[in-house]
């Protein structure tokens, strides 16, 4: 005990206390100091730890664009209001595709489909006549009605006993329907189908 005594000093004593204070001081700071102590806008990104904050403390509507995220509403330089499917100004959309308001003059099956074929080649992909489906979904709209003759549809079938085909045609808005042979002097009215583009 006495050559504890004798090395104990002044010194020895505040340097002790002083160590003591200082640890004890920090850990007292952090159970005591709460967020009414903090003043508002003075804590850094370096005061707070990592992944402490979530979404719902984050008010996302005032966080700015991500810089490499500049470009992240377009695609390949278009707007997302350029991307969406829209059809033709000369149809109207029915069962998932584009139906021309106005039918076509009568011909035969082969005729009508190579018709749709081409409109607007190369720019699009064409048209094609409507399914049965299509067209009894566009005779609901008051801009379409069924052409006098009634209208050819892309629905054919082969003839019994030959190697002619006979073609679906809607004759009434009420779906009733006919078979016509595939020829031009027996054709029918026709209007033609596309898928809608952006």
């Amino acid at each position: 005990m006495k050559r504890v005594q004798a090395k104990l000093t002044y010194a020895n004593v505040v340097a002790t206390l002083a160590l003591f204070i200082a640890l004890g001081g920090s850990s007292y700071a952090a159970l005591t100091i709460t967020g009414r102590d903090v003043k508002n806008g003075s804590l850094t990104a370096r005061d707070i730890k990592r992944n402490t904050l979530g979404g719902g403390r984050i008010k996302e509507s005032k966080l700015g664009t991500v810089p490499r995220a500049r470009n992240s509403v377009r695609l390949g330089g278009l707007s997302a209001r350029r991307l969406l499917l829209k059809c033709p100004p000369d149809t109207l959309p029915a069962a998932d595709v584009c139906v021309e308001v106005t039918g076509r003059s009568a011909t035969g099956y082969g005729t009508a489909e190579g018709i749709c074929s081409d409109v607007n080649t190369p720019e699009t992909p064409g048209r094609r006549l409507p399914s049965y489906a299509e067209l009894r979904v566009a005779l609901n709209y008051e801009q379409i009605s069924l052409m006098p003759s009634g209208e050819l549809t892309n629905h054919i079938y082969p003839r019994a006993g030959t190697d002619q085909l006979d073609v679906l045609v809607v004759t009434s808005e009420t779906g009733r329907v006919a078979l016509t042979q595939n020829n031009d002097a027996t054709g029918r009215p026709f209007r033609c189908v596309t898928d809608p583009l952006n």
